[in-house]
């Protein structure tokens, strides 16, 4: 169906699509649609930048996952910033239908008040003409009539409630299911699609927030920076689809020793972060450690031979935010303990202690 979206005929997008599965398997790409958009809109051509970036990587040998998914990144991003722009707009115009309803029904609960007030005040000057006049078979013509015109007021007022409580429901699906669909490419925006871990936007955000919550509040927090040893020479023997497997273990092990309002992210490659709130050095220290443990004793067979590839081992470095540094410091504190941890022999915690009392 994606080829029909771009006003192509049912074969035409069966031949691009066909092309695509084809340029992911040729490549060892896995199956996900990341890979699969990218090399669709390569095939349909239609994208001068895409295909000159896509072309580039066939010629330098260098198509691999994380190529693709950094071109995905590039020529992408825009449209799906303007699409949840435009679901915000449905949103907000969805929310402004909603208030002009709920105006409407209260104009016509003020509208039949006054009716119901109208009527009483004549029903009074009624039965008040009756006594003075002793014609109660009048009295009793208009009093009727009174209900009937009450009893046709009423229906109104039903009818037109029953209008607007079938349109305020239309309109509350309406927000409902938008509101859903804003969240998901909110949250597909800020996640790496690999791992499902928080991507390098989202880290960023969240180091803003939590180091302006760490100044203010006087609690501690701490960083980690992990990289997996030989990650590219590994790669190079087993290939990039057994690579994407081991990002995703080693992003799986970082998303089971995290918790609350701990954030894991792939900062970028075979890099990844962790940010510990309310943790200080010698605790994060020690979870970083228990980590490295972890995912060293996992032993690795290839799905596909059954073939035992060994084990993978990550050097981590740790640093504990200290609130007159910036940013930026802070990170480099924690990437130079992991530099020193991987100058050391790899495979090791180093901990950054300036700073400490």
């Amino acid at each position: 169906m994606r080829g029909l979206m771009y006003g192509e005929d049912m074969q035409r997008a069966a031949e691009h699509a066909h092309a695509a599965v084809a340029s992911m398997a040729k490549y060892a790409l896995p199956p996900i649609p990341v890979h699969y958009t990218v090399w669709y809109e390569y095939h349909i051509a239609r994208n001068g930048a895409l295909v000159s970036a896509v072309d580039a990587l066939i010629d330098k040998g260098e198509v691999a996952p994380q190529a693709v998914q950094d071109i995905y990144a590039k020529h992408f991003t825009t449209d799906r910033r303007n699409n949840q722009q435009e679901m915000a707009e449905r949103l907000e115009r969805a929310i402004d239908q909603m208030r002009k309803l709920l105006g409407s029904a209260e104009s016509n609960t003020r509208a039949y008040g006054d009716s119901l007030e109208r009527f009483s005040d004549e029903l009074g000057d009624a039965a008040g003409q009756g006594e003075v006049a002793g014609g109660l078979e009048q009295t009793s013509t208009d009093i009727t009539s009174l209900i009937g015109s009450i009893l046709e007021e009423t229906r109104d007022m039903q009818q037109r409630n029953s209008a607007l409580e079938s349109k305020l429901a239309e309109t509350n699906a309406e927000v409902a299911q938008l509101r859903e669909s804003f969240e998901q490419v909110r949250r597909e925006a800020m996640t790496d699609m690999l791992t499902g871990l928080a991507n390098r936007k989202s880290f960023a955000d969240a180091l803003h927030r939590m180091t302006a919550m760490a100044r203010d509040g006087g609690t501690p927090l701490s960083l980690l920076m992990l990289d997996i040893d030989h990650f590219k020479r590994f790669n190079d023997i087993h290939g990039h689809q057994t690579g994407d497997t081991v990002l995703q273990l080693v992003g799986r092990m970082l998303a089971d020793n995290t918790k609350g309002q701990d954030m894991a992210a792939r900062y970028g490659g075979e890099e990844f972060a962790v940010l510990l709130p309310m943790t200080g050095l010698e605790q994060a220290e020690g979870l970083a450690e228990t980590i490295r443990r972890s995912i060293a004793g996992r032993k690795l067979v290839k799905r596909s031979s059954g073939e035992d590839i060994g084990r993978i081992g990550i050097s981590v470095g740790v640093a504990q935010f200290n609130p007159g540094e910036s940013l930026e410091e802070f990170v480099l504190r924690a990437d130079k303990a992991l530099y020193v941890a991987k100058s050391a022999g790899r495979g090791r915690v180093v901990a950054d202690r300036r700073h400490q009392s």
